[in-house]
């Protein structure tokens, strides 16, 4: 699938029946942006923007969903806390349409909430009238949301809006369904954003990520996988959202 050129700012990510998971590539004509919205203390509501660059027009559902962690697995959840508006857009070809995302009630202090911003396209229905050859896949796209509570220092500029602490995280080698994996613990209060990570065992340095490894939220612990031939790394590198450019520790024992 060829890669496609975004807008600063911008991303397509697409989900193709599967769990929650950011991708940097465009798979339909569908382009969303900012890819990082955030709610900060005193606002009452953030701008989501959803470009058809298609010539056809498409039909799209936004819901807000809980984001939690609990061990060390997603989970999701209904809420009504922050909501959507309008939930369901039509939207034109080369026409975008305003999604406000509103916070309905006030956030404890120094608390950051997560969620996860859902986006599915829903079939046209002349589209399935007509029959086509070969599979048409319904597009999903999803996209982190934070809230913040008074008392969290946020950002207005930078590259992220809330910064973690790197003494409050720690990894260590665990065993994950049968098979060796980091273990990253976060017990700060704002979640942390792994990127470009890379073990280290002995003079053998492998890469986990290249880009998007994942995320840890708050007072969590997310495992994974890791590369044959690299069971019992001491040495970890991971670009964060940080004051250090990079996060380099020993695995705890």
């Amino acid at each position: 699938m060829r890669h496609r050129r975004l807008l600063p700012g911008a991303v397509a990510i697409a989900l193709f029946f599967s769990p929650f998971f950011d991708a940097a590539w465009a798979a339909s004509n569908i382009l969303i942006w900012p890819i990082d919205p955030v709610l900060k203390p005193d606002d009452g509501a953030a701008e989501l923007w959803i470009q058809n660059q298609g010539s056809q027009p498409t039909t799209m559902q936004v819901r807000i969903i809980r984001w939690k962690q609990e061990g060390g697995s997603e989970r999701y959840s209904a809420q009504q806390e922050v909501v959507a508006s309008p939930p369901i857009v039509r939207i034109d070809g080369n026409k975008k349409q305003l999604i406000r995302l509103i916070k309905q009630g006030a956030v404890p202090a120094n608390v950051e909430q997560a969620y996860r911003i859902v986006v599915d396209e829903i079939p046209q229905p002349n589209s399935l009238q007509k029959p086509q050859m070969g599979l048409k896949l319904q597009m999903r796209y999803s996209i982190p949301l934070f809230v913040y509570g008074q008392g969290i220092k946020v950002q207005r500029e930078g590259t992220h809006h809330a910064l973690v602490s790197t003494q409050q995280l720690r990894w260590q080698v665990v065993n994950h369904n049968g098979k060796p994996a980091i273990q990253v613990s976060n017990n700060d209060k704002i979640h942390v954003r792994l990127s470009e990570v890379t073990v280290q065992q002995g003079g053998s340095r492998r890469t986990l990520a290249q880009g998007l490894l994942g995320y840890v939220l708050p007072g969590s612990s997310r495992s994974w996988p890791l590369p044959s031939g690299m069971a019992n790394p001491t040495q970890l590198s991971a670009s964060v959202n940080a004051r250090e450019s990079v996060w380099r520790a020993p695995a705890q024992r």
